[in-house]
């Protein structure tokens, strides 16, 4: 790994723990050891260093859910999969680093939604085939509708300090179970064991 890779491994992970607007570039050259005129010179400023740090979150986030997608059974084992993948993650990120981002980045934050619109239209699609959700649903609107509630679980005030697993299963799997078909419920249910807390059985 390269000083640039590293660097931005290490801010990424300070972001994550308190926040982008919280954490200053002596805060983190002291973290590192590393003088603020190396950095500056790899990352041109503050803002070009926070763009390379989501640009390695992003990537890691999606090798491990094209990774969850290679190795699911259908749609069903894998969005068990997703659930317990954030439930682990979002434990370890503050709710600051998804508001700044989306305060002071919003172009990045719209690329991502973007870029989580078009996957949750492909899962929804391959479950309709799978015959885990309803034929005929619109899988445009669904797909916005999944993702406006993900987004309202990292913005809402009321929803900060809640936790992850809570809510996951009274926020987001209330809408996905009224998506399933029978078939889908009982493949939920039988993939439950890896949703960790996530109690999906409720209802």
């Amino acid at each position: 790994m390269d000083k640039q890779a590293h660097y931005a491994k290490e801010s990424l992970k300070l972001f994550l723990k308190f926040g982008i607007r919280s954490v200053t570039i002596g805060q983190i050259t002291s973290q590192l050891n590393v003088s603020s005129k190396t950095l500056y010179q790899l990352f041109g400023d503050k803002p070009g260093l926070v763009r390379a740090c989501f640009a390695l979150y992003s990537r890691n986030s999606h090798e491990d859910f094209q990774r969850h997608e290679a190795e699911a059974t259908n749609v069903a084992d894998l969005l068990i999969r997703f659930y317990q993948q954030m439930v682990q993650s979002l434990s370890h990120i503050s709710p600051a680093f998804f508001e700044d981002l989306a305060g002071f980045f919003p172009e990045i934050y719209d690329q991502e939604e973007a870029y989580g619109i078009h996957h949750a239209r492909g899962i929804l699609e391959r479950g309709v085939t799978e015959g885990i959700f309803v034929p005929g649903i619109d899988t445009d609107l669904c797909a916005e509708t999944l993702t406006l509630l993900l987004r309202a679980m990292f913005e809402k005030e009321a929803y900060l300090h809640q936790p992850s697993a809570r809510l996951l299963a009274n926020v987001l799997w209330p809408y996905v179970r009224g998506l399933c078909t029978p078939q889908g419920l009982a493949e939920f249910r039988r993939f439950r064991r890896r949703a960790l807390s996530v109690d999906i059985d409720q209802g």
